[in-house]
């Protein structure tokens, strides 16, 4: 089977670009296309009850608005190569949120770093890719 529908998770760390240029790496030979996603993850429950609503919105504006930026830089990389690519700000548990896109948009694989930049407010990929390859219905590709 031939991988046509590829997400990959990117953060902008060293080790989601190395799954970038794999996934481009792999869509070259099968023509397919590369679906860049980023997931913002929620405040912790305990902290929601120490910020306003108003904070908390400004925080999800700020991390969304982050995300974007490093996702268009990784669709760049991709149109650069010549390949198709869009790319998706998801907002939740990251692994479950990669997995529902996936399966909505019927890819066929997944390629993610083995770890991510980590930190408060990013995305954990190390957890993340351990729990794609245990659940995913899809094919999962962590990169080193």
């Amino acid at each position: 089977m031939a991988f046509q529908k590829i997400v990959v998770g990117y953060d902008g760390s060293e080790y989601s670009l190395k799954a970038l240029k794999k996934a481009i790496e792999i869509a070259k030979c099968t023509l397919g296309e590369i679906y860049v996603v980023g997931v913002v993850k929620p405040l912790e429950f305990g902290i929601v009850d120490y910020i306003t609503p108003e904070e908390l919105e400004e925080y999800e504006k700020e991390e969304i608005t982050k995300e974007e930026k490093f996702l268009k830089e990784a669709i760049k990389l991709v149109e650069e190569s010549g390949l198709k690519a869009t790319y998706k700000v998801l907002e939740g548990n990251p692994s479950e949120e990669m997995m529902n896109y996936a399966d909505d948009i019927k890819a066929d694989l997944i390629v993610v770093g083995h770890r991510g930049i980590g930190g408060f407010k990013r995305l954990l990929l190390g957890s993340t890719s351990s729990e794609l390859v245990k659940y995913a219905n899809q094919s999962v590709l962590v990169v080193k």
